[in-house]
C-alpha cells in the first residue's frame, strides 16, 4: 500500500537529480523508533530509504493509520501526524526551503512531484471515504485491492496479496477492531475468494467477488 506509484530512490540515481540528491542527509532508524511526532519544532522533507514507515494520527485513547510508507516514498512532516518506524531502515530528510528550491532547478522532478502530492492527497481522500461511507468489508476489500501484486502469482496464475502489517494495525488502519479483521479474512477464505499461503500471504482467487465487496 504505497503513498506513490513513484520511486524517488530509483529517479535519484539520473544524473539530473544528483544535485538534488546530495541536499538529502540520511539518519538510520531502529524498529519502533518514533520518526516524527506533532511537536516536532522542526520539519523536513523525507525519502524512505529501506524500511517500512506507519504514518498516523493519534488521540488518548485511539490510533488510526494513514498509510505505510515503504522505499522510495516521500513524505513532509509538517502533516501534524506520528510517524513510526515499522522495521529497521533509513530515511533520507531535508529542509523544505532547501528542497522546493533544488526542486524548481529540475522541472522534469517538478512534474514528477506534482503526480506524487496528487496520488497522496487521493489516498487521503479515499480512505475518508470510505470511512464514511462504507463499512468494515468494504474497507477491508480496497484495502486487499490495493495491497494485490500482479506480478506476484502462484498456482493456477493466481496474483499474491501480502498485507505488509500486523493485523493490529490493518485494524487500525481500517477504523474496526482486529477481531473484526480476522473474522473477514476467515470468511473470504472459507468463501473461495481468497487462499491463505502463510501469514499475511494470500493468494486472490476471486477478483471479480472482491471487487463487488469493495464497491459496498
Amino acid at each position: 500500500m504505497k503513498f506513490s506509484e513513484v520511486n524517488l530512490l530509483e529517479m535519484f540515481k539520473d544524473p539530473r537529480f544528483h544535485e538534488l540528491r546530495r541536499a538529502f542527509s540520511e539518519r538510520r532508524c531502529a524498529k519502533g523508533e518514533m520518526i516524527y511526532t506533532p511537536w516536532n519544532e522542526v520539519d523536513h522533507i523525507f525519502v524512505l530509504a529501506s524500511g517500512k514507515l506507519k504514518v498516523f494520527i493519534a488521540s488518548e485513547d485511539k490510533e488510526f493509520i494513514i498509510g505505510i510508507l515503504e522505499p522510495g516514498d516521500i513524505y513532509s512532516s509538517h502533516t501534524g501526524a506520528w510517524v513510526e518506524a515499522l522495521e529497521e531502515g533509513s530515511v533520507l530528510y531535508v529542509d523544505p526551503a532547501t528542497f522546493h528550491r533544488r526542486m524548481m532547478k529540475v522541472p522534469e522532478f517538478t512534474q514528477t512531484m506534482v503526480r506524487v502530492l496528487g496520488r497522496i492527497l487521493k489516498n487521503a481522500f479515499s480512505t475518508i471515504e470510505g470511512l464514511v461511507f462504507h463499512d468494515s468489508l468494504s474497507r477491508l476489500a480496497a484495502f486487499l485491492l490495493e495491497s494485490l501484486n500482479e506480478d506476484e502469482r502462484g498456482a493456477g496464475g493466481h496474483p499474491t496479496i501480502r498485507l505488509g502489517m500486523t493485523g493490529e494495525d490493518l485494524a487500525r488502519h481500517l477504523g474496526t477492531t482486529r477481531q473484526t479483521v480476522s473474522t473477514l479474512l476467515s470468511d473470504l477464505v472459507r468463501s473461495g475468494v481468497l487462499k491463505k499461503r502463510s501469514r499475511g500471504v494470500y493468494r486472490l482467487l476471486d477478483e471479480a467477488k472482491l471487487r463487488d465487496l469493495a464497491a459496498g
